[in-house]
């Protein structure tokens, strides 16, 4: 209880609340990388968008909460890819990379401040990709580079929310691999 109190006076009730949110984000990234179909994912993605948007927020790291807000847009749009002919062109992706490249060049602080955009972009295209297994597997390097802007930024639980995600993308990539079909000879 004292390390809350003590934690509470020098960073604040907000940065506290943040951190929750960040939590509850979290858990909502890490279980989509155990869902099977794209849609649940990419669901599941837009709402821990949201809630590291909040966090971002309250942090005060603007880009990153931008970067969120966009992404949960994103991650909604993507869940109709397969069921509409607008969702599926690669028109889809390219908006979405501008519209994160307009956030870079509203937000731009500092070079670090272009880990989440980078991130974003290139996550624009992996995660539209409907093969589960690659959306996994291509997350990881975006995945580094939010952990790297958390771990400067200072949001603590985001920094753990990344490592504990790679672990959740490589379970998950172990969890639904297909095994090959070993060859008998007769």
């Amino acid at each position: 209880m004292e390390r809350i109190n003590t934690l509470i006076s020098e960073k604040g009730v907000i940065y506290l609340i943040s951190q929750i949110v960040s939590i509850i984000a979290t858990l909502f990234l890490l279980f989509s990388y155990q869902m099977k179909k794209h849609r649940t994912i990419v669901l599941m993605q837009s709402m821990a968008s949201l809630l590291f948007g909040l966090q971002y927020l309250m942090i005060g790291l603007y880009g990153g909460a931008l970067c969120n807000f966009v992404g949960m847009i994103r991650s909604y749009t993507y869940s109709y890819r397969t069921k509409s002919k607008y969702v599926d062109h690669i028109m889809c992706p390219i908006i979405f990379s501008i519209a994160f490249a307009a956030v870079g060049y509203f937000t731009y602080e500092t070079v670090l401040s272009l880990l989440p955009i980078c991130a974003m972009i290139i996550s624009s295209f992996v995660t539209w990709n409907p093969r589960t297994q690659q959306l996994r597997a291509l997350t990881l390097p975006t995945s580094a580079m939010w952990l790297v802007y958390n771990f400067v930024g200072g949001s603590v639980v985001a920094v753990g929310a990344e490592i504990m995600s790679e672990i959740s993308i490589v379970i998950g990539l172990i969890r639904f691999r297909k095994k090959k079909q070993s060859v008998t000879s007769c």
